[in-house]
């Protein structure tokens, strides 16, 4: 069974480098959680490194390079997991008793959602998953890791299609309702093509249609 620790060490929060009133509201988050968070820089256009599909935007490319940086911190540091975060991410107020009920015995877990695009079915427990997309919160193993770098390298795809690939290797796993869901304001690290306020307008419908409300999480 997997026991989750989380500490400045592997818990990282991408955040672009000019936006201080955002991160100012996402350190409100961590302290009420008491979570130690390490700042990442978000990546930028200009910053690329990597290659990345042709169709990608320029956003879209550097939101998936801000996570491909993590992940080869993880490989490069050896650590067993780690906690990445989006800087829009609001906590489930119950977060972490949700996630230590977590006791599905999979030594070879890849990744667990705790941001998803779709409900999971049974409710309130926690199910393997196979197509859901957004990367807001995640936990990634030092396995899931390396199989997103050995996958894409030379040829990356945004940030949660990738993500979502992973889950076809079959230890991927999620809850519902969402340990996290997104503020609902613009993104600063947002794809093309999204739009903010249909995605919160769905997350309030979904979480409505079980009847959970939206004062569960830390908004």
């Amino acid at each position: 069974m997997v026991s989750f620790l989380f500490t400045a060490n592997n818990t990282f929060c991408i955040s672009l480098a000019k936006h201080t009133e955002r991160w100012a509201r996402m350190q409100a988050r961590f302290e009420k959680e008491n979570l130690d968070v390490t700042r990442w820089i978000a990546s930028t256009p200009d910053t690329l490194t990597d290659k990345f599909h042709h169709y990608l935007s320029p956003g879209e490319r550097a939101c998936a390079q801000s996570h491909i940086r993590i992940w080869r911190h993880i490989l490069e540091h050896k650590m067993e997991y780690a906690l990445i975060l989006e800087d829009d991410a609001c906590f489930d107020k119950n977060w972490r008793t949700k996630l230590a009920e977590f006791q599905i015995d999979d030594p070879h877990w890849d990744m667990i959602l705790l941001n998803a695009s779709e409900p999971v079915e049974p409710n309130f427990i926690w199910m393997d998953v196979h197509e859901q997309y957004l990367t807001a919160g995640y936990i990634l193993s030092i396995r899931g890791a390396n199989r997103l770098l050995q996958w894409f390298e030379g040829n990356f795809a945004s940030s949660d299609w990738m993500t979502s690939r992973l889950q076809q290797n079959n230890h991927s796993y999620c809850y519902f309702p969402w340990l996290i869901i997104q503020e609902g304001l613009d993104s600063t690290l947002k794809k093309e093509g999204e739009t903010h306020d249909a995605d919160h307008a769905k997350v309030v419908r979904c979480l409505g249609e079980i009847d959970y409300d939206m004062s569960n999480y830390g908004i």
